[in-house]
C-alpha cells in the first residue's frame, strides 16, 4: 500500500477498526500491520498493535510500537495511557504511576484511565490515594451518564467499577468510624444517638424518610429534627439584637452597594445560572457581597462593613470548614426570579434580614409565601423547595446568613461539624488533593 493512496488507507483503517471492535483480533492485526508497513508512524495503528501485543503477553513488542507512536506524537494521550499499562505489565510501578498522572493532568476527565490509575495505587498499597482516585473516576463517569447501572457500564469494566465503588464506601465508612468513636467517648452514646442515625444515612445503611414529604435535603440529611418550612426566629439567639442593628447595617450596605469590588456571582457556573434564574425584562441577576463563603471569611468585605460583621459574628453561625456559613448581602436584580430549588442539609437554618425591599417581592418556601419587611428576620429550612421573586423595577437586597438548627444540641453540632468536615475533606481531596 503506498502512502500516496489515502483513500485505500482510510478504507483499511475503517476495516481494521471494525474487526477489532467485533473481536476478530487476528484479522485486525493483519490490517493494522499493513498500515504501519506503509506508514510507520501511524499512531492509531501502532496503539492497536500495542494493545494486541499486550493482550498476547508480549509487553516488549507493545512497548516498541508505543515508542514509535510517541516519537511521532509525544503528547498523544492514548499512547501514554497504553504506555502506563505496558510499564505496569513489566513491573515498573513507579514509572506507570507517573505516566498515568501525566495523562490525567492533560485530560482529567478520562475516567477509565483514572480507574486504571486507582487500581495500580491500590495494588501498590496506597489504599487512601486509591479511594480518592476511584471516587473521582466514579464521579466523572456518572456526571457523563456512565457507570450508573449495568446498562451504562461496559461489560469489561463492570467488575472493576463495582470494586471501585465498594472500596470508596469502605474508605468513607472507616473515616466516619474514626471520627465518630471520639465523639461517643466525649459526649456519651445516648447524646450521639441521632448522630449515629445521621452517619447511617450518609453511608447508605439507612434511608432518610421525612414525615413531611415536601422536605428533600440534597446531601447531608439529619434524621429526627422537627420539620417545618418556616421556623420561629425567636428561637435563634442573637436575632433580636441583629434586627436592632438593621439601620446601621443598611447604612453600610448603601456605602458598598454601588461598588463592583467585593461582589461575586452567587452561582458558580453560567450553566447553573441559566438553569435557575429567569427575568421577564432585563438580564436576570443574582449576586452577593460575601462576608463568608463556603466558610471562608472575606476580610476585605468585612473591613468595609465593621458594624455588620460584628453583628454577624454574634450569631450561632453554622461553621463547617469548607462548607459554611454563607453570609452575604444578596442582590436580586429587577424582574429576576430565582426558580425553586432545595438545599443540602437540614442541620442549618437559612435566615434573611431584609434591607432594601421594593414592592412585589416575595419568598416562597414549600409554596408558602412570605413578604419581606425591612429589618424583620425570616428563618426557613431551605431543604424545602424555595424560590424568590423580584417583580419590581428596582434592586432587592437581603442579608442571608446560615445558623445551626435550634433543635440540635451543642454535642450534635460538634458532631455534625466533625463528620461533615471529614466527609467533605475526602470529597475535596479526591477532586483537588492529588496532582492528577
Amino acid at each position: 500500500m503506498a502512502a500516496a493512496e489515502p483513500a485505500v488507507a482510510d478504507l483499511t483503517l475503517r476495516q481494521a477498526r471494525a474487526l477489532f471492535a467485533s473481536g476478530r483480533m487476528d484479522e485486525a492485526r493483519l490490517l493494522f500491520q499493513a498500515l504501519v508497513e506503509a506508514q510507520p508512524a501511524h499512531v492509531e495503528a501502532r496503539n492497536a498493535l500495542a494493545v494486541l501485543s499486550l493482550r498476547a503477553g508480549d509487553a516488549a513488542s507493545a512497548r516498541a510500537h508505543l515508542a514509535t507512536a510517541l516519537a511521532a506524537a509525544p503528547e498523544d494521550v492514548l499512547s501514554l495511557n497504553h504506555l502506563a499499562m505496558v510499564q505496569q505489565a513489566q513491573g515498573e510501578t513507579a514509572a506507570a504511576l507517573q505516566t498515568y498522572s501525566d495523562v490525567l493532568q492533560r485530560q482529567p476527565g478520562l475516567y477509565a484511565t483514572r480507574l486504571g490509575y486507582a487500581r495500580l495505587l491500590e495494588a501498590s498499597g496506597d489504599a487512601g490515594a486509591a479511594a480518592r482516585q476511584y471516587f473521582r473516576a466514579i464521579r466523572a463517569a456518572q456526571q457523563a451518564g456512565r457507570w450508573l447501572s449495568a446498562a451504562s457500564t461496559p461489560p469489561g469494566l463492570q467488575a472493576d467499577v463495582q470494586h471501585a465503588m465498594a472500596l470508596v464506601d469502605q474508605h468513607r465508612r472507616a473515616l466516619c468510624e474514626q471520627a465518630y468513636a471520639p465523639l461517643v467517648q466525649r459526649f456519651g452514646r445516648a447524646a450521639m444517638q441521632r448522630v449515629a442515625n445521621f452517619v447511617a444515612v450518609q453511608l447508605g445503611d439507612a434511608a432518610y424518610a421525612p414525615q413531611d414529604s415536601r422536605q428533600r435535603p440534597t446531601g447531608m440529611a439529619f434524621p429526627g429534627l422537627p420539620q417545618s418550612p418556616y421556623l420561629d426566629k425567636q428561637r435563634i439567639p442573637g436575632v433580636a439584637q441583629l434586627e436592632a442593628q438593621a439601620p446601621a447595617i443598611l447604612s453600610e450596605l448603601q456605602a458598598v452597594l454601588g461598588l463592583d469590588a467585593g461582589r461575586e456571582q452567587v452561582f458558580s457556573s453560567p450553566e447553573l445560572a441559566a438553569r435557575y434564574l429567569r427575568s421577564d425584562r432585563a438580564a436576570a441577576r443574582w449576586d452577593g457581597y460575601y462576608f463568608y463563603r463556603h466558610g471562608q471569611r472575606n476580610e476585605v468585605n468585612a473591613s468595609r462593613c465593621p458594624q455588620t460583621i460584628l453583628a454577624i459574628d454574634q450569631l450561632p453561625l453554622a461553621r463547617v470548614r469548607g462548607h459554611g456559613p454563607e453570609v452575604l448581602f444578596s442582590t436580586l436584580g429587577p424582574g429576576t426570579h430565582l426558580l425553586p430549588h432545595h438545599g443540602v442539609t437540614n442541620t442549618r437554618v437559612v435566615c434573611h434580614l431584609p434591607l432594601i425591599v421594593p414592592r412585589d417581592c416575595v419568598l416562597h418556601v414549600a409554596g408558602e409565601p412570605h413578604h419581606w419587611r425591612f429589618g424583620e428576620v425570616v428563618a426557613f429550612d431551605d431543604t424545602y423547595s424555595h424560590e424568590a421573586r423580584n417583580g419590581s423595577d428596582q434592586t432587592r437586597v437581603v442579608m442571608i446568613f446560615d445558623v445551626w438548627h435550634p433543635d440540635l444540641s451543642e454535642a450534635e453540632r460538634v458532631a455534625v461539624c466533625t463528620l461533615q468536615e471529614t466527609l467533605g475533606d475526602f470529597g475535596a481531596s479526591a477532586v483537588h488533593g492529588d496532582p492528577a
